[in-house]
């Protein structure tokens, strides 16, 4: 069983001028440990804390699936909606998909 993971991480965000001279200071950003979680009576998807594949998220289960080909579909929109590239684990720890699909930077490439 497939599912979608995305692990934290910290980012500095650089110093940024306002319009009357002064700076807002350089700070970090940090991200929480994510999920794609699925509602047990609807057909929807919710980004949310990471709980292990058993734990809940206000009622909502680790969406899993069973194939590869649907887990990369459900990353990909995901990604198309929100702009969250997530990895894709299984039991074992993250899948190495390397070979299998193209990269957010190869799809997306910065400007």
């Amino acid at each position: 069983m497939y599912y979608l993971r995305k692990q934290p991480h910290e980012a500095t965000i650089p110093a940024l001028p306002k319009t009357d001279g002064s700076f807002i200071p350089e700070r970090k950003y940090v991200t929480d440990d994510r999920a794609i979680y699925v509602h047990p009576n609807y057909n929807r998807y919710y980004r949310g804390k990471f709980r292990g594949i058993d734990g809940k998220y206000q009622g909502m289960e680790v969406y899993q699936c069973k194939t590869l080909k649907g887990i990369l579909q459900l990353r990909q929109s995901t990604f198309n909606y929100s702009g969250e590239w997530f990895d894709v684990y299984d039991e074992n720890g993250q899948v190495d998909i390397s070979g299998m699909m193209p990269d957010k930077d190869s799809i997306y490439p910065e400007e």
